[in-house]
């Protein structure tokens, strides 16, 4: 009996208060990086500027650097997760299959998470980034191949569209909440809260998350790299149009994420935590429609829903682009919410529904391949032409690589629901 008819015994009903639970850990990295791509760029820049020697030596490119910086975590990412994600496919203790990878790598990232905003010496502060992020990679595919491993096929829309919401919520609490903590009680206790909420999911997960027995033969395990030498050769390319999707439209979800509170403060002339809180609506729409986003999946199709996703956030940064009003910009990012919950809700589903139950972590791995390359570039990018052109251009960057998106978007065929 393969997984996952396994599943499908096991519920015949959506399994709501489960999935919640299993959406804890993406709760964590919801918060974790909000609260790393609104503020590390700050706090390199104020580094940076009151340091005679590193200002001396970065002020011309200052902007490349911090793109390069911010680049690192997916460095690890790229290297770790797919690799990660597989062996996980592999591993099984008493503990469980994914459970072993996120209680290691959730308390070492929560220690120094809390340390990022203390520190002032600009080498130390790169040490514990890279530490902090190969933590993070340790425990990010497992965490989200854990849902597929429980839920069925049938459910999973609806089911990332939970594990979302509760990712939402995490960037919602770091927007609005930590953006007051940050006002209030300065950078220290909005990072140190957070460890503290991190360590308290894991918590959560160990005591009600049990995981289903090891499904997998010997023969029929597979390799990160076999996954993607499996999408390269394929006949059918809906796969490699899909991950390339995925890349491009991270592409430009990561250049205004990156560097948006930099926008705000430069462009818009408002302070770095008005900026960030004016994100609040974006992540807060998303949340609100991230379960729904599963339930029209389900009634016209996942791809049809990404597409006209792509579509709406496309024309929606168009017009922010021109935009210099805050309030103006915050209600249109809190609209196009909408649109990014249809597209991010179902794109990691049509991976799991084209790779099959028994390549789960295979194939989140290669998920976060290629939106760690957007992750590694996006940002890089964004920061040399930034400091070559200047910020007013950003939104019109994210835009092209919408557009290119959704053209590789029309060549995905396969990845609708899977009848057990």
């Amino acid at each position: 009996m393969d997984g996952e008819s396994i599943s499908s015994m096991q519920f015949e009903r959506m399994p709501w208060g489960l999935t919640f639970i299993i959406g804890l850990g993406f709760f964590t990295t919801g918060i974790t990086w909000s609260l790393y791509n609104s503020y590390v760029p700050i706090f390199l820049r104020n580094i940076i500027e009151s340091d005679p020697y590193w200002y001396a030596l970065l002020a011309l490119w200052i902007n490349t650097f911090i793109g390069i910086v911010m680049i690192l975590d997916n460095i690890a990412a790229i290297t770790l997760q797919p690799w990660i994600g597989a062996k996980s496919d592999n591993t099984w203790t008493r503990f469980g299959r994914r459970m072993p990878y996120l209680m290691v790598g959730i308390p070492i990232a929560a220690l120094f998470f809390a340390f990022i905003p203390v520190v002032k010496d600009l080498i130390l502060l790169l040490l514990i980034i890279m530490v902090f992020n190969i933590a993070m990679a340790l425990y990010r595919a497992p965490v989200v191949a854990l849902m597929p491993d429980i839920i069925p096929s049938k459910f999973r829309s609806k089911a990332n569209g939970v594990i979302n919401f509760m990712g939402g919520v995490g960037a919602v609490y770091a927007f609005f909440v930590g953006s007051y903590i940050y006002e209030y009680f300065g950078a220290f206790w909005t990072f140190a809260v957070t460890s503290i909420i991190m360590i308290t999911a894991l918590i959560i997960l160990m005591l009600y998350i049990k995981e289903p027995e090891k499904p997998l033969d010997v023969e029929e395990r597979i390799s990160i790299i076999k996954a993607f030498n499996e999408v390269l050769s394929d006949e059918d390319k809906s796969a490699l149009f899909m991950l390339l999707a995925i890349m491009f439209w991270f592409f430009a979800y990561n250049i205004i994420e990156t560097w948006f509170t930099t926008y705000g403060v430069l462009i818009l002339n408002v302070t770095e935590y008005e900026a960030s809180r004016a994100l609040t609506g974006f992540a807060l729409v998303f949340i609100l429609f991230a379960i729904p986003a599963g339930f029209i999946a389900t009634k016209i199709g996942r791809r049809k829903t990404i597409i006209y996703g792509l579509i709406g956030l496309t024309a929606l940064l168009f017009i922010i682009g021109f935009l210099r009003s805050l309030l103006l910009i915050a209600v249109l990012l809190a609209v196009a919410g909408i649109c990014w919950a249809m597209i991010n809700i179902n794109s990691i589903v049509i991976v799991w529904e084209i790779g099959g139950y028994r390549k789960l972590g295979a194939y989140t791995g290669l998920y976060y391949f290629f939106s760690s390359i957007a992750a590694i570039f996006g940002p890089l990018i964004a920061g040399t032409i930034f400091d070559l052109v200047g910020f007013e251009i950003m939104f019109f960057l994210s835009v092209g690589f919408l557009i290119v998106a959704l053209i590789c978007m029309l060549g995905v065929k396969k990845g609708e629901v899977h009848v057990s």
